[in-house]
């Protein structure tokens, strides 16, 4: 079993922030504010709406894309793609690198 993180690049959070755009980073902190996290199920419609299986999985096939995540496996993108949107926002030192 794994017991590190792998390495977010600030290279791919670049690259996630150009793909999310305005749009997608406003909806992320809209969340962070309103649900206190990135990922929550929250009801639309009475419907639920699990931002791990929606939007999380277009930043993990996107992430996938990219070509800087090749060493990772599923788990790895499953456990940390909201750490990447957390370095998108700022909200953490997700590369590692001193700030």
């Amino acid at each position: 079993m794994k017991t590190t993180r792998p390495p977010i690049t600030d290279e791919l959070i670049e690259k996630t922030k150009i793909f999310l755009g305005e749009d997608g980073l406003a909806f992320f902190k809209e969340l962070k504010r309103k649900y206190g996290e990135y990922s929550p199920v929250f009801m639309d419609g009475g419907i639920p709406h699990p931002v791990h299986l929606r939007e999380g999985m277009g930043i993990r096939n996107f992430m996938r894309s990219t070509g800087l995540c090749d060493a990772w496996d599923a788990y790895d993108f499953d456990n940390n793609w909201v750490f990447l949107i957390e370095g998108c926002l700022g909200d953490k030192n997700v590369s590692g690198k001193d700030i």
